[in-house]
């Protein structure tokens, strides 16, 4: 494992744990830092940034918390290779915070499924690979429904339908944000699946169901219809709920 070291900027404006973090992240930017690598030890990161060891180490646990590195007592800091779930979204808390309209919301799921249906439909080892998998999972809801689990089950399992998709578009970038979308509206989710428990016509089920079809047909406009129809769905739902 290699240890890094670089060339941070001058100190500006921010405070020092902030410059910490922003040279870090600069320098994962630059590529002079890489996941996997060591950082150099908290005393000699004070020195080089010339800083506190109290601000390194405060930006050391910022850092830790949005996923970005892991601190291992006795064995030294490192860039994390991937992100771990536990770790605090920033993405996630920003949209909480901003409050966006639900329609904003759903126009944006739509627009990212119809770019992840495009990518999968791109690839026929991706199409073949994935339709087991949502068939899987809708069967599953089936199982569900019959036994009378509850809308956090359902809404979850329903969760997990579309994170099948964005894990099968071969694109990580917008599998991560588009995740990351998901998560936010979890609740909403759990609304809207609420109020399909007691009626006699599950959209879940038939949306879920237009989209497996779609592939299997190979059928991009119906993949984009049965989308938009989902994201749609979703957003009245919610109307009718008075959940906006």
């Amino acid at each position: 494992m290699a240890e890094a070291t670089w060339t941070p900027s001058p100190q500006v404006t921010k405070n020092a744990p902030d410059y910490v973090i922003e040279q870090i992240r600069n320098a994962l930017l630059t590529r002079e830092l890489n996941p996997g690598d060591r950082l150099p030890s908290e005393m000699e990161l004070a020195s080089l940034f010339n800083v506190s060891r109290g601000s390194v180490r405060q930006a050391m646990k910022s850092l830790e918390m949005l996923g970005i590195l892991t601190i291992r007592p006795g064995d030294g800091t490192c860039i994390n290779t991937t992100v771990s779930h536990k770790s605090f979204n920033s993405l996630t808390f920003a949209l909480l915070i901003s409050r966006p309209p639900i329609k904003m919301i759903a126009d944006a799921r739509y627009a990212f499924e119809r770019d992840i249906l495009e990518l999968i439909m791109e690839d026929e080892e991706r199409i073949e690979a994935v339709i087991p998998l949502l068939n899987e999972n809708l069967q599953f809801h089936k199982t569900l429904l019959e036994q009378h689990a509850d809308a956090k089950a359902l809404a979850e399992n329903d969760k997990k339908f579309h994170l099948i998709l964005s894990a099968s578009c071969g694109n990580l970038v917008l599998q991560t944000v588009y995740d990351y979308v998901m998560e936010t509206v979890e609740y909403y989710m759990t609304e809207t699946t609420a109020q399909q428990i007691t009626g006699d016509f599950n959209h879940t089920l038939h949306d879920h169901a237009a989209i497996i079809s779609a592939l299997q047909d190979r059928n991009y406009g119906d993949a984009k219809r049965a989308a938009k129809i989902t994201a749609d769905t979703w957003n009245q739902l919610l109307l009718d709920g008075k959940q906006v």
